[in-house]
């Protein structure tokens, strides 16, 4: 008499080698993710004023388009042609002023920049990645001044109030 194996053990591996296949194509065809999530590069700036002291200001790299915000980014490399504006300028004068980096403020965000951002997100405790984005931009150190004065001081943006 022939023995027969059970079917179920062979249903299982060619479900197995099925579902194996099918992941593995997903995975090789899935598109990579973004180290930006959804955050469009920082085009030009924007001027905060503080609340109950409204001669207060800081400028922030900002996205410029059919809204203004300042959850964007800049990476080395922004600055050229695609990326003309004012995001890496400020982002530059803000290095100068509250970090001492010397630094051309020609808006080329290249290898100077890159290393004068590193330093200022070691020294404000994030990540240390050489990218502007948002939680770099939240505790690193900010010039704010007066119209009224020429004094210039730098402050976290987390700890700047700033009208609605």
């Amino acid at each position: 008499m022939r023995s027969r194996m059970p079917r179920r053990p062979f249903s299982l591996l060619a479900t197995g080698a099925l579902f194996t296949g099918l992941l593995g194509g997903a995975v090789a065809m899935a598109p990579a993710a973004s180290a930006h999530g959804d955050y469009p590069h920082c085009q030009g700036s924007w001027l905060y004023e503080r609340v109950g002291n409204s001669d207060q200001k800081v400028r922030l790299p900002a996205e410029v388009g059919f809204s203004i915000g300042i959850h964007c980014y800049l990476t080395n490399g922004d600055g050229t042609i695609q990326y003309p504006l004012g995001g890496v300028k400020t982002l530059q004068n803000a290095l100068n002023r509250c970090y001492s980096a010397g630094l051309s403020v020609d808006g080329a965000f290249g290898d100077k920049t890159e290393d004068a951002l590193r330093r200022a997100q070691s020294l404000a405790g994030v990540k240390v990645d050489g990218e502007y984005g948002p939680a770099t931009r939240q505790f690193m150190k900010w010039p704010t001044y007066s119209d009224a004065t020429t004094k210039v001081t730098c402050q976290q943006h987390g700890s700047i109030r700033r009208d609605l």
